[in-house]
């Protein structure tokens, strides 16, 4: 199993400013959350771990759930989970890195579902990551990923952020495992990522320009609902395990 060396620690906290900023942003874009949680939600189980839930940007729209695990290392972003834990007894709050799962707290076989959103490509070593993600599913679960993709739109804002990597479909479908279904999401933020990061050389995230796509998110959702784009800033991929599978020869 995985775990935080000094080095990993470090390149976190080197990147907490720029998480913490974008995490502010994301708090108030609720259309954009939601439809992230709209790719979600065929594939939610009973029992739903999420990884590095931040603030609970995300978790909000999974407490229906009968049981909901937010595992999340950062202390600022603890407490507002613990807040939100006070109002739902259906939500239990974990300190702790993804790579350090299974552990006496998270067990193995546990849960029907995985949530990983923009989270994998933080880990350093995300083979092993995903390996840690998948053992803490009940047979049938799903891990459910949300990660940003495309690798020639790699710019400043990824360094920032502390992004190892953007993702290709090609990468996570040759991981070894069973891939029930998968799309890229959102082709102009795809194009305003670029622009952005690459271009003009920024390394924050716009406020203006995260609004703007938010209150166009209900739209480019109805629109790549019809028509799947062939690219998009992110990729969403909802797996399970297959038989046999070994991480070792994969990737």
């Amino acid at each position: 199993m995985a775990s935080r060396d000094d080095n990993s620690v470090n390149e976190d906290a080197a990147a907490s400013d720029g998480l913490a900023h974008s995490l502010d942003l994301l708090k108030d874009t609720y259309n954009y959350n939601h439809w992230i949680y709209s790719l979600l939600r065929p594939y939610i189980g009973s029992s739903v771990l999420e990884i590095g839930s931040g603030c609970g940007n995300i978790s909000r729209f999974l407490l229906d759930r009968p049981h909901l695990t937010c595992l999340e290392p950062l202390a600022d972003n603890i407490e507002a989970l613990e807040r939100l834990a006070f109002l739902h007894r259906n939500l239990e709050v974990v300190k702790g890195w993804a790579e350090d799962i299974p552990n006496d707290t998270v067990r193995s076989n546990h849960h029907d579902s995985v949530v990983c959103i923009n989270v994998l490509e933080h880990i350093k070593d995300d083979q092993e990551a995903l390996v840690n993600l998948f053992s803490v599913l009940r047979p049938g679960g799903m891990l459910l990923l949300y990660v940003p993709a495309i690798r020639w739109a790699y710019g400043e804002m990824d360094r920032e952020l502390n992004h190892h990597r953007r993702y290709s479909c090609r990468r996570l479908k040759n991981a070894g495992f069973r891939i029930v279904y998968h799309r890229y999401v959102n082709f102009i933020g795809l194009l305003g990522w670029w622009w952005s990061g690459r271009v003009l050389k920024e390394g924050i995230i716009d406020p203006k320009k995260a609004r703007f796509v938010d209150r166009i998110a209900p739209h480019l959702m109805a629109w790549e609902g019809l028509v799947h784009p062939l690219m998009g800033q992110s990729l969403f991929f909802a797996a399970g395990l297959s038989w046999g599978w070994d991480v070792s020869s994969s990737w």
